[in-house]
């Protein structure tokens, strides 16, 4: 997923409060006129930049995709350790969701708007994620397990499920205890 170049104010302010919104009460709650306001532009100007709401939309998901990516790889890299990289996923979980009101994953909260399988959006949700898997399965990979002792897709499998699980009821009880949990049964599998 790559960003649209989007140029002038206008655009950064509209894409910002359209991703505030979106993030904080969804897509389908948010109207184009309360993204308008919201960022003291003129209509002309949102039409110009966007030529509907689910272009904007898009473009919210795209720059979400790359900021959240770039916060994550962040947080991971900065490990040495092969399995502390693998475990700060979780340090990274910590850190993000109570920062965020626990309003959980972006992707998640908006392809529950859309449930169309075919849908655009819902097409980039499954970019993403599809993304996040290939992150994880790297980091797996780096651990040079042997493949006699463990089955590293399916251990990566099951690390992005504890993952994915620890966001949902993280978000579902506004609470990091899962995450602890979570990093705890990682430690479990790959030792």
């Amino acid at each position: 997923m790559t960003s649209q170049n989007l140029s002038g104010d206008s655009s950064t302010k509209i894409l910002q409060t359209a991703s505030r919104l979106f993030y904080e009460q969804g897509y389908h709650v948010t109207g184009i006129n309360q993204v308008i306001a919201e960022a003291g532009v003129a209509k002309a100007s949102f039409y110009h930049h966007f030529s509907s709401k689910e272009e904007l939309c898009i473009a919210y998901l795209h720059k979400r995709h790359e900021d959240w990516f770039s916060w994550l790889q962040q947080e991971v890299e900065q490990n040495e350790n092969d399995q502390e990289r693998l475990l700060s996923l979780f340090t990274f979980l910590e850190r993000w969701l109570p920062n965020s009101n626990f309003r959980g994953c972006a992707f998640l909260n908006i392809a529950s708007e859309f449930p169309s399988p075919d849908s655009k959006i819902r097409l980039l949700v499954v970019d993403h994620k599809n993304a996040l898997q290939d992150y994880i399965r790297q980091l797996v990979d780096r651990l040079n397990i042997s493949p006699k002792k463990k089955n590293t897709a399916m251990l990566a499998d099951l690390i992005y499920l504890l993952f994915e699980g620890a966001i949902t009821k993280s978000q579902i009880y506004q609470s990091t205890g899962s995450i602890e949990a979570a990093r705890e049964a990682v430690r479990q599998l790959i030792n």
